[in-house]
């Protein structure tokens, strides 16, 4: 189990000493979605390499649970790290244009630890079927470049199944069909890029499951920067 911590809260990776660099990963194939405009090319988790993760108050990690009516749907784990070669990873400290992503590891119908002061729900309700989970705040600086685990998503995911990215008004949604199967104690990790370092776990985020919708606290960009076309 992982371990509960508080943080303060890469396609493209920036590199602090010598500017931003461009690293080449391989895109997730067959991402679909209804309106091909607010497309994002997935991009697998594996591919990319970090250097140090942000560390708030109480640690590197914001651990919460996806809550609805006081009842728990999921568990989400969070952190934000710099590319590789950049540690400590420190924004006050950090050259212009270093690229920040963002990761989440999301469990349906699980819950384990939390930080605080974030409410632990008494009741954990399992889940069947789980269709998505996404930002409910803009993406301030997204690059353009998210994904997820291909791993993770082969291994729990129905054989043909994958997850598919759309962003509109700035959120982000990664959303899966009812057929795909991604159910309890399930861990998919997801990931978005931003050139907006974290302020703090004040974002929410949104996890749909069983025709349920639960929302959890998670890290959250500063503002400014712009939001890649895409989202638009």
């Amino acid at each position: 189990m992982r371990p509960a911590s508080f943080l303060l809260f890469p396609l493209m990776l920036a590199a602090c000493s010598g500017g931003p660099v461009e690293e080449a990963v391989d895109p997730v194939e067959d991402a679909t979605l209804a309106e091909p405009s607010h497309i994002i090319t997935p991009t697998d988790f594996a591919s990319l390499t970090f250097g140090g993760t942000v560390q708030g108050p109480l640690g590197p990690e914001v651990e919460a649970s996806l809550i609805v009516d006081e009842t728990a749907l999921g568990d989400i784990a969070s952190r934000v790290q710099c590319p590789d070669g950049v540690d400590p990873c420190d924004p006050e400290t950090a050259e212009e244009g270093t690229i920040y992503t963002y990761i989440h590891e999301v469990r349906p119908g699980f819950d384990g630890p939390n930080d605080p002061p974030f409410p632990m729900p008494e009741q954990v309700q399992p889940v069947e079927s789980a269709s998505s989970f996404g930002l409910s705040f803009p993406a301030h600086g997204f690059t353009g470049v998210a994904g997820y685990s291909v791993y993770d998503a082969e291994d729990v995911l129905a054989d043909g199944f994958n997850a598919s990215i759309s962003c509109a008004d700035g959120r982000i949604t990664w959303s899966f069909p009812e057929e795909s199967g991604w159910s309890t104690g399930e861990t998919i990790t997801f990931f978005w890029q931003s050139t907006q370092p974290p302020t703090g776990p004040e974002g929410e985020y949104r996890f749909v499951a069983d025709g349920l919708e639960a929302t959890g606290p998670g890290p959250m960009p500063s503002e400014g920067g712009e939001i890649a076309a895409v989202c638009e």
